[in-house]
C-alpha cells in the first residue's frame, strides 16, 4: 500500500492479497504510519 506526495512515494505496507478483501489490520497500520508521517513532514 502506498501513498503519492508532491515529493515522494511513501510506502506504508507489502502484503500478499489472498482474498478481495485488505485486511482491516493492514488498514489500521497504514492509517496510523500516515498520521506519523504527515506529523513528521508537517512545515
Amino acid at each position: 500500500m502506498y501513498r503519492l506526495n508532491a515529493d515522494a512515494v511513501v510506502l506504508l505496507d507489502v502484503f500478499s492479497k489472498k482474498t478481495a478483501a485488505t485486511p482491516k489490520r493492514i488498514i489500521e497500520n497504514c492509517k496510523r504510519r500516515i498520521k506519523a508521517y504527515d506529523e513528521a513532514t508537517r512545515n
